[in-house]
């Protein structure tokens, strides 16, 4: 009886000081944020309120019975940046959370873990790139970034690593229609509906936006003072900029629905480029253009075929002439469709637009052009 009584006792003493029963615990994401591009220092400090935005939310899930238990889960963000020559992953941030499990779900998210170290590089030569970088920054470089769960206890089954690539776009160019104020002789469209094309680095994880204004010369002092003033795009003049998907690199302008562009009449417009941080959205802007709207005269190409520019810029002024003027073999020559063959092979009308740039920006030449 008395041995009955001391392993009685033995147990209650066990589960009093923490220990489960047949339990084990399941950490599973909930929500992981993917669209930052930007993360900066403060991000890792919970007691900044500057930088308050959730990176993740992960549950621990209690299996089993009578499962009571304190737990001590570790987070481990480890960055690869060969931008800085850290050609591994190395140790960046290391954080500790300790919670009390009952017989419910958990859930915690990033701010809610304590600092435990910092960098762990075996490099002292990285550890000064990357402490240069973030002091004149402020940012973490462009790279591979991985989160890391792990628990001393052999009961908490973790998640695998959340690997993300940060690589934040640089070039933002616009193509056409218009140029700079200098160019307005020959920065003009015959086209009101014009088709507003532009470059930029491939970026998932952006959004763009289109501003159109009139331009007068009797009001307006300068590009930015007639972007500031009355937009015709967006309509609505309570946004800034006309919101375009992520994956076009062209915008038309809308034949109903917004006030049209009027012949003899001077525009501008502008793109902008917008991605996540850790503060808040992030803004790129591009240069502002100008173009007039022009009626068609015999002096002038009788077109409207928004690609010409495009063409222009690649085969030259003089070819362009020479083939596209009246009497040239490719007089009144028009796009019948949104690809055009390079090399034999079709490709979609935006390759157009990319080789201009790599051309303006001396990363490419043109050797021959053939008619067929």
């Amino acid at each position: 009886m008395r041995i009955k009584y001391l392993i009685t006792l033995l147990n209650m003493i066990f589960i009093s000081i923490g220990y489960a029963n047949n339990c084990s615990y399941i950490i599973e994401k909930v929500y992981f944020n993917n669209n930052i591009l930007t993360y900066y220092l403060d991000a890792f400090n919970r007691n900044d309120t500057q930088s308050n935005i959730d990176l993740f939310s992960y549950r621990i899930i209690p299996i089993g019975d009578d499962c009571q238990e304190t737990l001590s889960i570790e987070y481990t963000f480890k960055i690869y940046t060969p931008e800085i020559g850290l050609d591994h992953f190395e140790t960046f941030y290391k954080g500790e959370i300790e919670v009390d499990i009952s017989s419910s779900v958990y859930y915690f998210k990033n701010s809610d873990f304590s600092f435990l170290s910092g960098l762990t590089f075996t490099n002292n030569n990285q550890v000064e790139k990357l402490i240069s970088y973030i002091s004149q920054s402020g940012k973490l470089p462009n790279g591979i970034y991985s989160f890391h769960f792990r628990s001393e206890n052999s009961t908490v089954i973790t998640p695998l690593p959340e690997t993300i690539e940060i690589m934040r776009p640089v070039t933002l160019e616009l193509l056409s229609p218009g140029g700079t104020l200098s160019e307005l002789t020959h920065s003009y469209t015959q086209s009101t509906v014009p088709l507003f094309t532009w470059y930029s680095d491939f970026c998932r994880e952006c959004a763009y936006g289109i501003r159109v204004c009139e331009y007068n010369q009797d009001k307006h002092s300068s590009l930015n003072s007639a972007l500031d003033d009355w937009s015709i795009i967006p309509y609505d003049q309570s946004s800034e900029y006309h919101k375009i998907p992520w994956n076009t690199l062209a915008f038309q302008y809308p034949d109903k629905g917004h006030l049209d562009l009027e012949v003899g009449k001077l525009y501008v417009w502008q793109i902008r480029r917008s991605y996540e941080t850790t503060h808040k959205p992030h803004h790129d802007y591009s240069p502002i253009y100008i173009f007039e709207i022009r009626p068609p005269t015999k002096k002038q190409l009788d077109f409207i075929d928004p690609y010409m520019s495009a063409i222009q810029t690649l085969i030259g002024k003089e070819q362009f002439n020479l083939w596209f003027s009246a009497g040239g073999e490719l007089e009144r020559f028009v796009t019948a469709s949104e690809s055009i063959l390079i090399n034999g092979e079709a490709i979609h009308m935006d390759a157009l637009y990319s080789l201009v740039s790599e051309l303006n920006q001396g990363k490419i030449t043109i050797n021959k052009v053939q008619i067929k």
